[in-house]
């Protein structure tokens, strides 16, 4: 993501901050660099108990106005005085420019670790900020949604994040969130043109998400009838944990989500 001077001081003060506990999310986990498509207006920090959204919302304010911001409190006031709530949001301002920062409860059901990032301190695994986009396309139309998932598409094949996404909400099977993400994949020209960072073509953009939609339901349909037994709402991974398609790589293990991200290992026990 492109970020203003002022996101950029923000975000250094952040980072030192972020944790296992506290990480980022959202947005700024694929378009973090000057190259990135489009602008955001906010930073997502996730937790995975309302304890710690309360504990480190307080920590970063004090830590930002410490490095001389301005921070006012932008959700209700009622948010910001409860010992626990699910989600706190701030404005922080220097000068002219400001940027909010939202501190919220997610799930810890998830496919990977949170992990380490030299410019963010920790964030969300990008398959599982990829399978979160595809969740939320499927339930709103929102244009950022659908400029995200052209992104994630080329990180990870969209067969792989639908077969996954279902993993996160069992109400889901591949083909019905693919049918809910095509339903709500509209390109507003207004919401287009506040966030884009580059030139984008509406036309060019919706043609690509035709023949991916498409090549993902004929990429699905292939397996699913060839591999009859084979559990929807699952990764599938190499030896070296990275994700992608079983249908392009038939050597992939299955890859189940779990709290955290991990199942725990005993060691040193005799058989």
């Amino acid at each position: 993501m492109p970020l203003t001077t002022l996101q950029r001081d923000v975000l250094a003060v952040l980072a030192r901050q972020r944790s296992e506990e506290s990480h980022f999310a959202g947005s700024v986990v694929l378009h973090c660099e000057d190259a990135s498509a489009r602008y955001s207006k906010d930073f997502d920090i996730f937790h995975d108990a309302e304890s710690a959204v309360a504990r480190s919302s307080a920590a970063d304010v004090e830590a930002l106005r410490q490095a001389g911001f301005e921070v006012s409190h932008a959700a209700p006031l009622a948010n910001w005085e409860k010992a626990e709530t699910s989600f706190r949001r701030a404005s922080v301002r220097r000068g002219e420019a400001s940027v909010e920062v939202d501190w919220a409860l997610d799930s810890a059901y998830r496919y990977f670790p949170i992990e380490r990032d030299p410019e963010l301190g920790w964030r969300i695994h990008r398959f599982d900020a990829a399978t979160n986009k595809a969740l939320a396309l499927a339930s709103r139309s929102v244009t950022r949604d659908f400029v995200d998932i052209l992104e994630y598409a080329k990180l990870y094949t969209l067969p792989a994040l639908c077969w996954a996404a279902c993993g996160k909400d069992l109400g889901y099977t591949p083909f019905s969130l693919l049918e809910f993400m095509r339903r709500f994949a509209r390109i507003d020209p207004a919401g287009l043109a506040e966030i884009q960072a580059r030139s984008m073509d509406p036309r060019a953009m919706k043609e690509e998400w035709t023949k991916l939609a498409d090549a993902a339901h004929i990429a699905m349909k292939r397996i699913a009838d060839e591999q009859t037994e084979l559990p929807i709402g699952v990764a599938f991974v190499d030896a070296n944990g990275h994700p992608g398609w079983i249908g392009d790589d038939p050597t992939l293990s299955i890859h189940a989500p779990s709290v955290r991200g991990c199942w725990p290992t005993i060691r040193g026990l005799d058989p």
